[in-house]
């Protein structure tokens, strides 16, 4: 049997043994199933466990035992309710950049909702051509493509909108300790955990795409952060002090993020405007707004139904729609 064949075989046996895990499947009934004869089905079996799937198997039966932690189509889509978001996915193991592949893919025509995730980056970017931290087997690197109906001049408040989604999805595993720092960036516990990086292709009449790159620390250790950024750094497996599946932490922000584009295609904000106040790390403090050389405090009034942060500038309100933010620290 060529490769592609015994691969297909292989997620054919893998559909058919992982709906009851830990139930003995009996092999003459899978040879039936799958129309193969045992020398196939025990390649295809071996396969299984070279991609990393504990499955117990023997001449008499196969058991499904566990699915691997990995960002794979195959685990990806198996149990994802979403109806456009992810419903195709492109998977890596190492790539330079999501959001550059997603781009490519809008490019040449791929549809809405198609999603581009990797395992490791080695040139992710953050904003600001700042580099994303990207190590193998540990976060979450994702790019999704929109195709919006919406005017170019509500683009922006895409990223505000993707940190709401991210928001809700930390906020299963840390209640109470996720904030959203106006506009790309959710922290837990007071750290950055996920940064976001949106990218747009439109002329003045309408958006052609949105390419939204996401990176997630799912199970970084403290360690494992450069340490330039451990101060600042945190990931899911700090919070809740255990190891996080990665499938599970993706497919609930796919999840979300399709409810909340659904709702900003339809009313904008509206839906999510006072998730977005609630979560947010600005609203009440003193903060400093870089705009290139230029450094503007005052303190963050509010965040509008528009996603534009408003500041106290010496008692006028000042709508801002782009900047490096940061908290001020008065002294005594």
């Amino acid at each position: 049997m060529a490769e592609p064949e015994l691969d297909s075989l292989a997620e054919r046996l893998l559909s058919i043994i992982r709906t009851k895990p830990g139930e003995r499947f009996p092999t003459e009934k899978l040879l039936q199933k799958l129309t193969c004869d045992y020398d196939t089905l025990r390649r295809a079996g071996k396969l299984l466990a070279d991609w990393k799937y504990r499955v117990k198997r023997n001449r008499k039966a196969f058991t499904f035992i566990k699915a691997p932690d990995l960002l794979t189509e195959i685990e990806i889509a198996h149990g994802l309710k979403t109806k456009s978001i992810g419903r195709t996915l492109v998977c890596y193991r190492t790539v330079k950049s999501t959001n550059d592949i997603a781009s490519g893919l809008a490019e040449r025509g791929a549809e809405h909702g198609t999603v581009v995730v990797a395992d490791q980056q080695t040139k992710g970017r953050g904003r600001l051509g700042r580099v994303w931290h990207s190590p193998p087997e540990t976060g979450i690197y994702v790019s999704i493509l929109l195709r919006p109906s919406f005017h170019p001049e509500r683009a922006p408040a895409v990223s505000i909108m993707t940190a709401a989604a991210l928001a809700d999805t930390f906020s299963q595993y840390a209640p109470g300790e996720v904030q959203i720092k106006w506009p790309n960036d959710v922290w837990i516990g007071g750290k950055k955990a996920a940064g976001i990086l949106t990218e747009l292709s439109a002329d003045k009449k309408s958006v052609h795409h949105i390419v939204i790159g996401v990176g997630i620390n799912v199970n970084q250790r403290v360690g494992q952060f450069p340490e330039e950024i451990r101060p600042l750094a945190t990931s899911l497996r700090r919070a809740v002090k255990r190891k996080v599946r990665r499938v599970e932490v993706l497919q609930s922000f796919l999840v979300n993020i399709e409810r909340e584009y659904r709702n900003y295609e339809k009313d904008g904000l509206r839906k999510s405007h006072a998730k977005i106040r609630r979560y947010s790390a600005l609203i009440g403090h003193d903060i400093g707004i870089r705009t290139g050389n230029a450094l503007v405090e005052g303190r963050a009034l509010d965040i509008d139904i528009e996603g534009r942060l408003i500041m106290d500038q010496n008692g006028t309100a000042v709508p801002i729609t782009a900047g490096e933010v940061s908290v001020v620290k008065r002294q005594g």
